[in-house]
């Protein structure tokens, strides 16, 4: 187990109270859980702290994944529902989403010209300038923080988890 935050309990916690309780199913396995907490509570370390990175430019992490998506298509805008397809983040609710960017004059939402039933949205001027000052530090805090690991190492950790996202895609239920 990786040293923790000293405020941050669950890592403590989860060692050692899901290997004693899980100890009792036949089919509990301890490195496959392991890896598995380690995963989701890194996710939620990381994803907390690159939250930090965005908010100060008043945007949050799924606001920031969709106007990433906008600004990366060739035409910068969109259908609504390609936006939910590619998002990183929860899909929960991608109308809300796209209303508070439209709200912030971030994004615009209109109809498609080759079918009204679909919304398009484009990312406005003042969206891609909040993406150019916030860039730069927070490719170099994504940096700063796989600096931990050599060149080689990143390579093998993409693979690793390549491999168990595609597994886990191809286990039914």
């Amino acid at each position: 187990m990786a040293k923790a935050d000293k405020k941050d309990r669950r890592a403590e916690y989860y060692w050692s109270q899901v290997k004693k309780h899980g100890e009792k199913y036949p089919t509990f396995n301890w490195p496959s859980v392991e890896v598995l907490l380690n995963l989701v509570y890194t996710y939620d370390v990381v994803s907390g702290h690159m939250a930090q990175q965005t908010s100060p430019f008043g945007i949050t992490k799924a606001g920031f994944s969709v106007l990433m998506i906008l600004s990366r298509s060739q035409s910068k805008a969109c259908k609504q529902n390609e936006i939910s397809q590619l998002l990183l983040v929860s899909r929960a609710n991608i109308t809300g989403l796209v209303d508070s960017l439209v709200r912030t004059g971030l994004v615009e939402r209109t109809n498609d010209p080759h079918d009204r039933r679909v919304n398009m949205v484009r990312i406005l001027p003042k969206g891609e300038k909040l993406l150019e000052g916030l860039l730069p530090g927070y490719y170099r805090h994504v940096h700063d923080i796989c600096s931990v690991f050599t060149a080689a190492e990143k390579k093998t950790l993409n693979d690793l988890l390549t491999r168990l996202r595609n597994r886990t895609g191809e286990i039914k239920g």
